[in-house]
């Protein structure tokens, strides 16, 4: 039988572990989408057809999914022993609702501000903020975070969410949103530290919200018919040596104990903002209806 597992990675990452995983299993079928558009088809179809041996994505769709497979039978647990979920993710209430599923990552979302900006960027609701300059950028609609960013802030600032939205630009992909930034087409943006940390010429400076980053949890799960192979790459996936990698050069919040995050995550002592996995559930129905 043929081993395919599907893995949503930061492109070095990937790089990573696709090098490692045809070394140690030449057999494996490795399947990982190069645009946001083939994520958000695989999440949003997941278990309509066969369900890969191990997969892994950050995109909301995939957890009703994967609850309602789980209920059938069609996920499985898994074999290896796994390292608990570290306490700094635990204490957020990030522990996946079965166990069926289970975190190799989290992708915090954070501020990013134009050199340009005059007006105060500390936390998430300054965005809301009647005077506050747009537009403000942040990832496409076929991604997460307009849809996590949205539903945040309209529990925290109510209909002030509408002063952001009429100002919210998804034009752009990251890196653009990154360069849009450096040259203060946008007042603001949403961003991971990956493209928040570093701007060309001091155009712009990444800002660690007050009330903590947005974290998106990185989702794993087995089929039921998964060989061996795939629960020894989920296991591989949170060991040391990946997760040192996945925090140092994938600048994410490692998900297993013990291993440090990337150097802004340890200075900001782990200041994560989780909104719940009902809240998840919320952003996932929300994308499908307005992607």
């Amino acid at each position: 039988m043929t081993c395919h597992i599907y893995l949503t990675l930061p492109p070095n990452i990937m790089r990573r572990a696709r090098e490692v995983i045809s070394r140690r299993y030449p057999g494996v079928r490795l399947g990982s989408p190069e645009i946001h558009a083939e994520m958000y088809a695989f999440a949003s179809t997941f278990g309509d057809g066969h369900i890969p041996a191990l997969s892994v994505s950050a995109y909301p769709q995939l957890l009703p999914r994967a609850l309602a497979l789980a209920k059938q039978g069609r996920l499985a647990l898994p074999e290896a022993t796994l390292p608990p979920l570290r306490p700094e993710l635990a204490a957020l209430g990030l522990t996946p609702p079965v166990p069926e599923l289970v975190i190799t990552a989290v992708v915090p979302g954070v501020l990013a501000a134009s050199a340009t900006l005059a007006a105060p960027l500390r936390d998430w609701p300054d965005l809301c903020a009647p005077g506050f300059p747009g537009p403000v950028g942040c990832p496409p609609q076929d991604t997460p975070m307009p849809y996590l960013l949205e539903a945040v802030l309209r529990g925290a600032c109510g209909p002030a969410v509408q002063n952001l939205l009429d100002k919210l630009d998804t034009r752009s992909n990251p890196l653009d949103i990154n360069k849009r930034i450096g040259r203060g087409e946008l007042s603001a943006a949403v961003l991971i530290p990956a493209f928040a940390r570093t701007f060309r010429e001091g155009g712009g400076r990444m800002v660690w919200p007050a009330s903590g980053a947005l974290a998106v949890p990185m989702l794993a799960c087995l089929g039921a018919d998964a060989p061996p192979e795939a629960h020894e790459i989920l296991a591989f996936l949170l060991s040391e040596e990946f997760q040192r990698f996945t925090a140092t050069d994938g600048v994410m919040a490692p998900a297993r104990g013990g291993v440090p995050g990337f150097a802004e995550l340890e200075e900001q002592g782990w200041n994560l903002s989780w909104p719940g996995w009902d809240l998840w559930l919320c952003a996932a129905e929300n994308m499908m209806t307005q992607a």
